[in-house]
């Protein structure tokens, strides 16, 4: 019997540490269920990138990479002559939340397409950094893909 005790408290003490771990910003994490990627973002890595490839281009390239990735899901995208707006889904991994990634892909005047986006977490108060993480990670394949010939 206190085997078993001991044991549940070891479980639970791991998954509480495993929670711990991902929070990155004790002020934000826990209080926040939303994080956007804008051009003045105070987070270098959560500032909106410019792309030199065309609107489409861009556009599909975001397509083909979240079709690779297991937890992510193109819900839609809609756009005009100057911009696409595409609607994706992440479901976390230890508790299968979903969280819904709105991107905004805008052609500006030199031809370049401004990268915003917004993660929100459809239930809790606190993402316990889970948005800005989807944020980072859906930019880091965009850009890869960019990047690739």
């Amino acid at each position: 019997m206190i085997i078993v005790g001991l044991i549940a408290l070891a479980v639970t003490a791991i998954w509480l540490a495993i929670i711990i771990m991902q929070v990155d910003d004790w002020s934000r994490d826990w209080s926040t269920n939303v994080a956007e990627v804008t051009p003045d973002a105070r987070d270098k890595d959560l500032q909106s990138p410019r792309f030199t490839e065309s609107l489409d281009a861009v556009t599909r390239r975001i397509e083909s990479w979240t079709r690779q990735q297991s937890n992510w899901t193109l819900e839609s995208i809609r756009g005009t002559d100057r911009t696409n707006e595409i609607h994706l889904t992440r479901k976390t991994r230890l508790f299968r939340f979903t969280d819904d990634i709105h991107v905004r892909l805008s052609q500006l005047a030199d031809g370049s397409v401004l990268f915003t986006a917004k993660s929100q977490s459809r239930v809790g108060k606190g993402d316990l950094g889970q948005n800005p993480r989807n944020l980072k990670e859906l930019l880091q394949g965009a850009q890869k893909i960019s990047s690739s010939p």
